[in-house]
């Protein structure tokens, strides 16, 4: 099993691994009971995207202190590229940052709102982190993310945030924090491209559902 793994990312690359085959290589072997590529299986179908604990991967027969620390590891590495992942310096569209939102933010465990600042060509200056939690009027100001803007000279800004639970519904508060947003936007010549709402697999829009 094993060997048969390592040749074919020697042969064909990694990415062509499905994520039970990913998490075989990573546990190394398993048990009689729970051969290592049973034990991957397992694991991959019975936890919530690979979102496990210590304890919760030590519960599986045949996962000892070292191979979870070796997942955990493996799992966190691999966020932190996603959150080192930046866009082109290149034009980008809507559709470019969405699909980079996606990787960067859309399975982190708790809501981020991100503001990515561009110029009047739709090249990317700049992309902050402006806050984690739930998003609305009550937490966040839109002076968080045009002080940025101003200070970077950036003539336009897209903002997005994730939904955990998967969901790509606009809350009530995610519109009006949008057009309190715009409003702002629009007081000092900035123009607001859109709000996106961000999971694993995709995204919406909340401006081409002519919400704001």
């Amino acid at each position: 099993m094993m060997i048969n793994l390592r040749e074919r990312i020697l042969s064909y690359g990694v990415a062509t691994l499905k994520d039970e085959e990913l998490l075989a290589v990573i546990l190394g072997n398993g048990t009689k009971e729970y051969p290592v590529a049973k034990l991957a299986r397992k694991i991959v179908s019975e936890s919530n995207g690979l979102n496990l604990s210590l304890e919760q991967l030590m519960s599986f027969n045949g996962v000892g202190v070292a191979q979870a620390c070796k997942v955990l590891a493996a799992i966190e590495l691999g966020s932190r590229k996603n959150q080192a992942d930046t866009l082109s310096e290149e034009t980008v569209s809507v559709a470019d940052m969405g699909q980079h939102l996606i990787k960067k933010i859309g399975s982190a465990p708790q809501e981020k709102l991100i503001a990515i600042y561009l110029n009047n060509s739709y090249h990317v200056i700049s992309e902050k982190i402006i806050f984690i939690g739930t998003v609305d009027s009550a937490t966040v100001h839109p002076r968080d993310i045009l002080r940025e803007a101003v200070g970077m000279s950036a003539t336009q800004v897209l903002i997005a945030h994730n939904h955990p639970n998967g969901s790509l519904m606009f809350s009530q508060n995610d519109q009006e924090f949008s057009l309190r947003l715009q409003k702002c936007c629009h007081l000092i010549g900035i123009n607001l491209i859109d709000h996106l709402i961000i999971t694993k697999k995709t995204y919406s829009s909340l401006k081409s559902l002519n919400l704001i």
